[in-house]
């Protein structure tokens, strides 16, 4: 305790931020002689805060993705309020959960309530028993990740998406590529402590004219198992990664663009537990093949003399597969045996018009979008019986799916912004390969009834949401959506009796926020904004023995920056009820509160920081794996960045971090396993 008690005083003198002098000149108009002015820069910390929207949103820009070194798309998001990981530190087995949604925890590692969208491309794979959401997607690809809490931003995407939405960008040339060059090249190198971890990622942008323009990525990342404070090994925690990325635009006319996009990430396993989240659930041992392709066409056509006309048609590809086989004694169970496999091609055809209505401004989203989802579960060769059909856990067929949606952003005056949205949706799910087949444990065996092929389920939902936001000055504003959605049947409920019932969910969210300049020194910043929520489920189908979700809590975000330091700060608290009862819902996460203090040096190229994360005990449950009760823990880590600007250095990008310096011994609540101990990262990057 006195170590960390002397570190974390400490940290309190890195600060961040220096202020840079710079100069602007402006033309009097009446005498034409140029006056200097004084032009004030204020800098800024690692986070910024949203206080301009009525959503609880987080942007997590490139610089921070850079600075935190993650090793898998989950952990790029955990220091996000009212974010949980279920296993974040390695891609397979890993799921997110937003105010307790999105996940089962330790069971499934998605629940349909939460939207994960990569490039415009939302992922479409369904539950799989103890395995993961379908996280495996390497970190380095992104420049940008914006997670939004609740259901405000989520209707172009999905009807069903109450917990939140992810949204992921990838990088593209001209975040390379200086004006006036043709060719550039990036290459890092990356390496971690605990578990010997090794990147490496190589990064050619190429614009021949102003054009066109390409990037290409490679990379490749090996993290064998990890280690908790303790030093015990963690099964099956290590992973090889391969990943690539090739993106070209090419812009027609001055007005419109051709965007072509492929991403591809791999994680090959062989004789590992067949429990992502638990190894200790079941002694058989699988191989196990993740893959993920995300492809996009868009066309874009945006004329800079008509403004009601900025329309894009994105054709969309997105194949998730998940290989699992078994060749042990006592493995002949399907879940052991079957090719999980979901291809999902769409159409979005989307326009944006702004204009004006006499004193109100409009932006008015439209949009259409045809999907198109196959999934398939085929049990292979060593599966008991049932050869060629569907696993029995999780039956296959298509998911077609059409729906419009609108969304009109009303600026009313200076102060009052209001956003109405609404989204129809109709599905219809048709079965395939649904035979009979007996899902078997062991010797115990469960027969299936077979669905023959062709038998449909069709459902129609009408979501939608309205926000409001009013700045009641300069600083202070208040906000506040009410949002409608409907988690639509899933494939996998082809066997269910609620193949026909969508899940019903109402939030309700209320809050401030202040943003000002000089408020404590000159030339300071301070952001804050606190989110309020509440949201009741109802016909709930997802959780075994839920028949409805009462869930209640408060977001905080808070930014300051001092011309000599930096302070980011955020905590979230949430609670749970089910069947109108006080029994706790077992997926509402632990209270959590993170700090991050730091401070810039030499005109801003060296950038040192500390961050502690508190998350209190979580006791409310009786459950067990992922949802028994779990222990209070701190971590606290340290970060440094240094990008020489001039000498032998320039360009050179040096980071180095340690994380849970004081090699605390943990598990989260939601995570079914030990955190990681100490981990030293450090990596070195180069743009030639």
């Amino acid at each position: 305790m006195t170590i960390r008690t002397h570190l974390l005083a400490s940290a309190a003198l890195l600060g961040a931020g220096a202020l840079l002098p710079a100069a602007t000149f402006a033309q009097d108009l009446s005498t034409g002689e140029p006056i200097e002015l004084d032009a004030i820069t204020v800098a800024t910390s690692q986070r910024g805060v949203q206080t301009d929207t009525a959503t609880s949103e987080t942007v997590i820009a490139q610089e921070e993705l850079e600075a935190r070194q993650a090793s898998s798309m989950a952990e790029l998001v955990d220091t996000v309020p009212n974010v949980s990981l279920i296993n974040g530190s390695q891609p397979q087995g890993a799921a997110v959960s937003i105010r307790g949604l999105g996940t089962y925890a330790g069971t499934y590692g998605s629940d349909g309530k939460v939207a994960v969208v990569v490039d415009g491309v939302a992922s479409g794979a369904e539950e799989i028993y103890r395995n993961g959401g379908m996280l495996a997607l390497e970190p380095e690809l992104f420049r940008q990740v914006t997670v939004t809490r609740g259901p405000g931003e989520g209707f172009r995407f999905s009807s069903g998406a109450m917990g939140g939405t992810i949204e992921a960008q990838t990088k593209d040339a001209s975040d390379f590529l200086t004006p006036g060059d043709s060719f550039a090249f990036r290459q890092k190198f990356g390496y971690e402590s605990n578990g010997d971890g090794l990147l490496t990622s190589s990064i050619l942008a190429f614009a021949p004219d102003d054009r066109f323009d390409v990037l290409a990525f490679v990379g490749y990342r090996t993290i064998d198992e990890r280690e908790d404070g303790d030093g015990v090994s963690q099964d099956a925690t290590g992973f090889d990664q391969p990943s690539a990325l090739l993106k070209a635009n090419y812009r027609i006319t001055p007005d419109s663009t051709l965007t072509f996009s492929y991403a591809y990430n791999e994680i090959p396993e062989e004789d590992v537990p067949y429990d992502a989240f638990d190894p200790t659930w079941d002694e058989t041992f699988v191989d196990r093949d993740t893959a993920d392709t995300t492809a996009y066409l868009a066309y874009r056509y945006d004329p800079a003399d008509n403004d009601l006309v900025n329309f894009e048609a994105r054709l969309t590809y997105k194949h998730e597969e998940m290989k699992i086989s078994s060749s042990a004694p006592d493995s002949a169970s399907g879940i052991f045996n079957a090719d999980h496999d979901t291809t999902t091609w769409g159409l979005r055809l989307e326009n944006e018009a702004l204009f004006a209505s006499g004193a109100i401004a409009h932006a008015v989203t439209t949009g259409i979008e045809y999907k198109e989802r196959e999934r398939r579960a085929i049990l292979l060769p060593n599966a008991v019986n049932g050869v060629g059909q569907n696993d029995p856990s999780a039956p296959g067929g298509t998911d077609k799916s059409i729906a419009v949606y609108l969304a009109d952003r009303m600026e009313i005056g200076e102060r009052l912004t209001l956003t109405p949205q609404l989204r129809y949706e109709h599905q219809k799910l048709i079965s395939e390969k649904n035979g009979d087949a007996q899902q078997c444990f062991g010797n115990a065996c469960i027969p299936s009834t077979p669905i023959p092929d062709g038998t449909s389920y069709e459902k129609d939902a009408v979501t939608g949401a309205f926000s409001a936001r009013y700045a009641l000055t300069d600083a202070f504003a208040v906000f506040g959506t009410v949002a409608y959605n409907e988690n639509l049947p899933i494939l996998d409920d082809l066997r269910s009796a609620n193949i026909t019932v969508s899940e019903k969910g109402v939030t309700h969210e209320l809050g401030l926020s202040y943003d000002a300049l000089d408020v404590f020194a000159g030339s300071d910043a301070l952001r804050a904004k606190i989110t309020g929520f509440q949201t009741r489920i109802w016909d709930v189908t997802t959780y075994s023995g839920v028949s409805d979700v009462d869930l209640d809590g408060f977001e905080l975000e808070l930014s300051y920056v001092h011309p000599d330091f930096y302070v980011d700060f955020n905590g979230a608290r949430t609670r749970g009820t089910i069947n109108d009862s006080n029994t706790p819902f077992d997926f509402v996460p632990a209270d959590k509160v993170q700090l991050t203090l730091g401070k810039r040096f030499l005109d801003e190229q060296l950038d040192l920081s500390v961050g502690a994360t508190h998350a209190w005990s979580q006791s409310r449950t009786e459950g067990s794996s992922a949802t028994a009760p779990s222990d209070d823990w701190t971590t606290v880590a340290l970060h440094a960045g240094y990008t020489p600007e001039a000498g032998p250095l320039a360009g050179v990008e040096l980071r180095a971090s340690v994380e849970n310096i004081f090699d605390e011994t943990y598990s989260p609540y939601l995570s079914s396993r030990n955190s990681s101990g100490r981990n030293l990262k450090l990596s070195i990057a180069k743009v030639f």
